[in-house]
């Protein structure tokens, strides 16, 4: 008999009942929306942040409050932040008004059209005069708060990947943002960025002008207790189950990441047995997970400097509590000094395969590191 659907889903947004919990957070921010509070949302890459987003938007459209989404990942010039964020106040608003209303009286200085896209559906278009860019950014900032000041509604718009403004015209396009946001009393405005030392940098930095301008909202791993329970009914939606000791193991590795900890389930339910995964099925699904992973970490691990790399292999090894600049740890993987291992550190930070919070450094891709410390540190000639 054929297995069920795998029950666990990765490497795209999770809806339904393949999203774990957040319970919390969605109620807290759904609160701040409702208070028109403007957030910054940040955490290490594959979190779960735009899965996380879309439901508190499903959530916020069911209170009433009209919800615009713009992701900012492939926008690299003020041009096109106009034509995104204007196409998706359009695409927003025509599930409340009918198309040739929002094409006469949406923009002045902007140009609505409709179209089709390669697979035949219906999608806005948007042009306008690119030697006046300044002049459209700002309808395109107001539009929105005057289209909800006129109708008496609320809105929320998620600027997604933020720390993409960087790309676009410097911080004469932060400040000018910054300007228009801060007379908005319809929108609360929810800043998600993945690049944690650039979201910082953005919103903690006093000489930049959205300093203090939302509350700071990092979003963390899922504990261990609700990840176990989320994991459980999974396994069982597709009558499995899992015992304790392959759970453990299991999160032990991930260390309750959300998109590993829903990768490694979904090769367990493949390669399990019967109806249950064993313990001895962990150390199987962590190998078939590394060897799919090798090709990109490898390629990542080629366009490293000695230094970075002997970095990452300290990391790799040490305990969490130790720190990579004691001496032993220094010469044990050939620095001659703290300022260069701290130099090594600060450069993989700035390439996001480190983080460091409170002083402690650490690296962000759970199996990236297991995978240094498996097939890399073994072999690599010490001092």
């Amino acid at each position: 008999m054929a297995k069920a659907k795998n029950p666990f889903s990765y490497g795209g947004r999770v809806t339904g009942e393949a999203f774990c919990d957040r319970q919390k957070e969605l109620k807290e921010l759904l609160s701040d929306i409702k208070a028109r509070q403007h957030v910054i949302l940040f955490s290490q890459r594959r979190f779960g942040k735009t899965s996380l987003v879309w439901r508190l938007l499903a959530e916020a459209d069911k209170n009433g409050i009209i919800p615009v989404y713009v992701d900012l990942y492939p926008a690299s010039s003020l041009a096109e932040f106009i034509e995104m964020y204007a196409k998706a106040i359009a695409e927003s608003l025509s599930g409340y008004e009918k198309a040739m209303k929002l094409l006469k009286g949406l923009f002045s200085r902007l140009y609505l059209s409709m179209g089709v896209d390669g697979m035949g559906n219906p999608q806005w278009n948007v042009g306008f005069d690119r030697s006046r860019e300044t002049e459209s950014l700002d309808e395109v900032l107001m539009t929105f708060e005057a289209y909800l000041k006129k109708t008496k509604k609320a809105g929320v718009v998620v600027f997604d990947e933020f720390q993409q403004i960087t790309e676009m015209n410097g911080k004469k396009m932060e400040a000018r943002l910054r300007s228009a946001i801060q007379t908005h009393e319809h929108v609360s405005y929810l800043f998600v960025g993945s690049r944690k030392h650039l979201m910082q940098d953005i919103f903690s930095n006093p000489n930049r002008p959205f300093y203090r301008s939302g509350k700071i909202f990092p979003l963390g791993k899922i504990s261990s207790d609700d990840f176990s329970s989320f994991i459980r009914v999974r396994f069982g939606s597709a009558k499995m189950a899992i015992s304790d000791k392959a759970l453990n193991a299991m999160l032990e590795a991930t260390e309750t990441h959300p998109y590993y900890t829903q990768y490694l389930c979904h090769i367990l339910y493949d390669i399990a047995e019967g109806s249950r995964v064993r313990e001895d099925d962990v150390p199987k699904a962590l190998d078939l997970l590394i060897t799919r992973e090798a090709t990109a970490y490898m390629n990542t691990w080629d366009l490293l400097t000695l230094r970075q790399r002997q970095a990452l292999m300290c990391l790799a090894e040490i305990k969490p509590s130790e720190s990579p600049f004691r001496l032993e740890a220094l010469q044990r993987f050939g620095m001659s000094q703290p300022a260069v291992m701290m130099r090594a550190l600060n450069s993989l930070v700035e390439k996001d395969l480190v983080d460091k919070e409170n002083g402690t450094y650490e690296i962000i891709d759970v199996f990236f590191k297991r995978w240094v410390r498996t097939y890399i540190s073994q072999t690599w000639p010490r001092p």
